[in-house]
């Protein structure tokens, strides 16, 4: 029977007393709200105004209504500036997958300066290999997959994040920490923790041995990164683990090297063909993509 706008124009007039007062304040002519004020009347059944010697005086119906309409406007500024917060990607709900390397090395570093800007964010954080990625974006659980291996199914769009590498880590007392640079090779020749050869990393690392006619030796195998991490930090062997998963971890109790040759990585983000990608997703991505570009991997030649 009425609309916002009909009560704006009826809590103005009120307000400001005069129809030309509120025409200026609305950015309409006086004639506007004239027939609006009118058109109200004739939809409701009943006069709003008493018109006396060119004045409008509001009957107690009109102010009851512009009463009850404030509670309408509170709630359009409230839903305004919700949107507008969405539209920034200061609120809401963000929820990530990520293979253990990335979700304990980086992604709490980043998602913590993510963060500063958007207090009011919600957020749910899920580890797990890129079959759990690729499960839980088709099945609209998560907005966003952060994986170093890229999946391969037609139902996902996957997007470059950022450049890495396989970084060498021991101990800090280990005879390779005496180096400035290890050559992969030289893994056999120590407890060696290291991928399965039908893994991409360990595929990766194979050529590298297949190069120069070796076959890769290790004593444990490990399925991610942070595992192979863990272990070498428990002082159990030598370990070759993504940069993302080192960032921050400088002078902790690992010696971090670079390789010889170098082992180029990438981090990928995945996000679900079946579902509309939110805004907070792709903010996120750009967001983490800067981080990378300014921050890096650790320092190559910086002692760990």
């Amino acid at each position: 029977m009425i609309n916002a706008r009909q009560l704006e124009v009826l809590s103005t007039v009120i307000e400001v007393g005069t129809t030309a007062r509120a025409a200026q304040l609305l950015n309409v002519s006086q004639p506007a709200i004239s027939n609006m004020i009118r058109h109200t009347e004739d939809a409701i059944g009943f006069a709003l105004f008493k018109r006396e010697h060119g004045r409008l005086t509001p009957t107690k119906e009109a102010i009851h209504i512009a009463q009850e309409a404030q509670h309408l406007f509170m709630q359009q500024k409230r839903i305004d500036n919700i949107i507008g917060e969405l539209k920034g990607g200061t609120v809401g709900r963000l929820s990530i997958v990520a293979t253990p390397s990335i979700g304990h090395g980086i992604l709490p570093r980043v998602l913590g300066l993510f963060m500063k800007t958007r207090p009011k964010l919600k957020l749910s954080i899920e580890l797990g290999g890129v079959d759990e990625i690729t499960k839980r974006l088709g099945s609209g659980r998560a907005d966003l997959g952060l994986s170093i291996t890229q999946p391969r199914l037609s139902a996902v769009y996957v997007r470059e994040i950022g450049d890495g590498q396989l970084m060498c880590v021991c101990p800090p007392d280990h005879e390779l920490a005496l180096m400035e640079r290890i050559s992969v090779t030289d893994l056999n020749h120590v407890n060696h923790i290291s991928y399965a050869a039908h893994t991409p990393l360990g595929q990766t690392i194979d050529n590298v041995f297949s190069d120069q006619g070796l076959e890769r030796r290790f004593f444990c195998e490990v399925r991610h990164t942070a595992t192979a991490l863990e272990m070498v930090r428990s002082g159990l062997g030598v370990a070759l683990v993504d940069s993302f998963a080192l960032i921050g971890r400088q002078g902790t109790s690992i010696a971090i090297r670079p390789t010889k040759p170098q082992l180029p990585i990438k981090m990928h983000g995945v996000t679900s063909k079946l579902f509309p990608t939110s805004n907070l997703a792709m903010q996120f991505q750009d967001f983490l993509s800067d981080f990378l570009k300014n921050e890096g991997a650790p320092d190559p030649d910086q002692p760990g």
